[in-house]
C-alpha cells in the first residue's frame, strides 16, 4: 500500500520519465550562467537552479534549504530526483565544511565544493592548476583566458565549456588523486568537485530516450 502523501510519476511502460535535478548555487550569476549553458545542450535533463533566489546563500544556509524543499517533496508539492547545492570554501572554516559534507551525506543531498572558487573549475577547460591559488588570482586567470567578462562567462567561452568538458573532468580528477596522495582532504585548495554534478547530468542525459 502507497504510503499516504508518496508522489507517484505516472510514466509509461516504453518510456522512462524526465529526471529532474534541483541545483542551489551560493554564486548568483557565474554558477547558473554555467548550468544554463549545459541545460541548453543536454536537454534530457530538466535543471531548475535556484527554483524560489536561493542563490546567494551561505554553505550552512543553502543546505538547510535544500533540506525544506526534501520535505515539500516528499508532501509531493515538488518533483525532483536529486537535489545539489554549489558553493566555494572561500573563507568557512574547516568545522562548518565538515558539517556540511556530513550533513548532506546524512540527508541524501548532493554537494559540489569549488576551493578557491567556482571559477577553478572554468580554468580546468583550458589547463591545469595543481598548486595553491588564491581566489582573486584564480578569478584573474579566468578573464585573462576570456572565460568570463566581469562576473558573467564570456559567449565566446560556451561552446568551449561544452567540447573541452572531457580535458576539465581529467584535471580535476588528477587534483583529487593528488590530495588524496599526499594525505590532505578532496576539497582543499585546488579542487573543484563540479565535475560529479556535470557527471551525473550527462549520465542521466545518455539514459533519456
Amino acid at each position: 500500500m502507497r504510503h499516504p502523501g508518496t508522489k507517484i510519476r505516472r510514466v509509461s511502460q516504453q518510456r522512462p520519465s524526465r529526471r529532474i535535478i534541483w541545483v542551489l548555487t551560493e554564486g548568483k550569476k557565474t554558477e547558473p550562467q554555467y548550468i544554463g549553458i549545459l541545460g541548453r545542450k543536454y536537454r534530457k535533463v530538466t535543471i531548475k537552479t535556484n527554483p524560489r533566489n536561493d542563490a546567494g546563500r551561505g554553505a550552512y544556509p543553502l543546505l538547510e534549504r535544500a533540506r525544506e524543499y526534501q520535505k515539500e517533496n516528499q508532501k509531493s508539492n515538488l518533483d525532483f530526483d536529486e537535489i545539489w547545492i554549489i558553493f566555494d570554501v572561500d573563507d568557512i572554516p574547516e568545522s562548518t565544511i565538515n558539517r556540511v559534507i556530513q550533513e548532506a551525506r546524512d540527508s541524501k543531498i548532493k554537494i559540489a565544493i569549488s576551493n578557491p572558487c567556482f571559477e577553478l573549475w572554468l580554468v580546468l577547460h583550458y589547463q591545469d592548476q595543481t598548486g595553491y591559488i588564491e581566489r582573486r588570482d584564480i578569478q584573474r586567470m579566468a578573464k585573462s583566458l576570456n572565460i568570463v567578462d566581469g562576473k558573467d562567462i564570456a559567449i565566446g567561452a560556451h561552446q568551449t565549456l561544452i567540447d573541452k568538458y572531457d580535458q576539465a573532468i581529467t584535471r580535476a580528477r588528477k587534483l583529487e588523486t593528488m590530495h588524496k596522495g599526499n594525505g590532505s582532504k578532496l576539497w582543499e585548495n585546488p579542487s573543484s568537485q563540479i565535475w560529479e554534478f556535470v557527471d551525473l547530468m550527462l549520465k542521466w542525459n545518455e539514459e533519456s530516450p
